[in-house]
């Protein structure tokens, strides 16, 4: 069995990071766009864990999440990696009704600087806090803080593949941009409850 490492936590602040909200809200790497393409077979080595789900206020949850390579070999995520890495294929998806899995968190304005090595056995842990009251640059507009969610990951088996793929994304041609990805159990977020007095 391969050790698992604590690569690192990363708190993500609202304030803090550059175009990463959508509307009022942290949004899609992808700005909504969901690829057609299927989950490979091999993938099921890739793990990615909801964490828990706080409802803070009407405006504002806080969230977390874990990604465990379960894999025998490194798989590369484009993101960044100041000191602690922030993958930004890891896409926040809402249920929808009539459009299915939706992306809605986060927003990528500029191409990530950086490519993350997670080798066999390794682990990100992340915690996210959306809040609706900030505004922001991003093209969706519209998210309610309640429902059904799950994580997306879009992953790479080389270094070279994932950076192939963030040009693709940030050119005129970027509704091609394929990448392999896994999916997480889904979860709920709950509805705004005032505290009673």
């Amino acid at each position: 069995m391969s050790p698992r490492i604590e690569v690192g936590a990363v708190r993500v602040r609202l304030s803090i990071l550059r175009g990463f909200f959508v509307s009022s809200v942290l949004v899609a790497l992808h700005v909504g766009l969901s690829m057609p393409q299927a989950p490979r077979a091999e993938s099921v080595g890739i793990k990615i864990f909801p964490g828990r789900v706080e409802r803070v206020s009407l405006d504002e949850v806080r969230y977390s999440v874990k990604i465990v390579n379960g894999l025998q070999s490194t798989i590369f995520l484009p993101g960044v990696n100041f000191g602690r890495p922030l993958p930004e294929t890891l896409s926040l998806e809402q249920w929808r009704t009539k459009e299915g899995w939706k992306t809605v968190a986060p927003c990528m304005d500029t191409p990530p600087p950086h490519v993350i090595k997670l080798a066999p056995g390794q682990v990100i842990a992340l915690d996210y806090v959306m809040d609706t009251r900030f505004r922001t640059i991003c093209k969706e507009h519209h998210l309610e803080l309640t429902g059904r969610y799950r994580y997306r990951l879009d992953y790479f088996d080389t270094e070279k593949q994932a950076r192939a793929y963030i040009r693709k994304l940030f050119s005129p041609t970027w509704k091609e941009a394929r990448a392999p990805f896994v999916v997480s159990e889904p979860f709920d977020i709950p509805p705004f409850r005032e505290p009673a007095r």
